[in-house]
């Protein structure tokens, strides 16, 4: 899931292992309105969705399948109106204010390049990996102020084991391996695993007030190999979150 700022429109990569199928979506936050972008399916699967802003959601492809390395970037409409643009030899980086950062897979000593959002074109505009990293930075916290991701933190690091320790005090769970953290002005929303048969794990999603009572609690996953990252997150006074790998839920955070 990717959130463009400026339209509030989601942007969704769902994949089917077992059939190789990748489809995309848009999800207008304000009506729940959803569309499926127009993509080749023989070629789906071979495209990942990167980031939405400017009313264009970049997805790459790979140069490498095996290595999965990244190459290529087009947009698409999230009206419908199907691809706008493609840089076939670049691979996706970041946004910035001076726009989409990218580089060449081939030589990625080379500096990177800003490309308009609209059109794809080199504006002429170079950074160096340290200058795009902090550009990269400084405007996520500009076009996403209104939205707020987890931390991932994983098992044996100092500030998982405070929230481990907070949870089995509120739950009586005993949370492993990694858990997400994200805090607003009135809620705590903590991502934690737990170990289930065979080894396998499930992922519970908790709400609680800054006073530490517990307001909303329920399994969003079961039968993991493993844990992931941004299993949530948090947009004008709302929680996301996918419900099963399958079911976008959306619950109301009174301010």
């Amino acid at each position: 899931m990717r959130l463009d700022s400026s339209t509030a429109c989601l942007a969704l990569e769902v994949r089917d292992p077992d059939l190789l199928l990748t489809r995309f979506y848009t999800l207008d936050t304000h009506t729940y309105t959803l569309q499926q972008l127009d993509l080749p399916q023989a070629k789906a699967w071979w495209q990942g969705l990167e980031d939405a802003e400017h009313g264009h959601v970049y997805v790459h492809g790979y140069g490498n399948r095996q290595m999965g390395q990244h190459k290529g970037i087009a947009a698409f409409s999230e009206a419908g109106y199907g691809k706008v643009w493609e840089a076939e030899e670049l691979a996706f980086y970041g946004i910035a204010a001076a726009g989409i950062l990218a580089y060449n897979p081939q030589q990625p000593e080379l500096p990177l390049l800003a490309l308009n959002p609209q059109t794809g074109k080199s504006t002429g505009i170079t950074y160096t990996q340290q200058q795009a990293a902090e550009e990269v930075a400084r405007h996520s916290q500009t076009r996403l102020g209104h939205c707020l991701y987890p931390v991932l933190y994983r098992e044996g690091e100092v500030y998982f084991e405070q929230v481990q320790t907070f949870l089995q005090e509120q739950l009586q769970v005993q949370p492993v391996q990694a858990l997400e953290y994200a805090e607003t002005q009135n809620w705590l929303v903590v991502s934690f695993y737990t170990s289930g048969e065979e080894g396998k794990l499930q992922n519970e999603l908790a709400v609680f007030d800054l006073e530490g009572k517990l307001h909303r609690k329920m399994k969003i996953a079961s039968d993991l190999n493993g844990f992931g990252s941004d299993t949530f997150f948090i947009f004008n006074h709302k929680l996301y979150y996918i419900l099963n790998k399958d079911i976008l839920q959306v619950f109301q955070l009174l301010a």
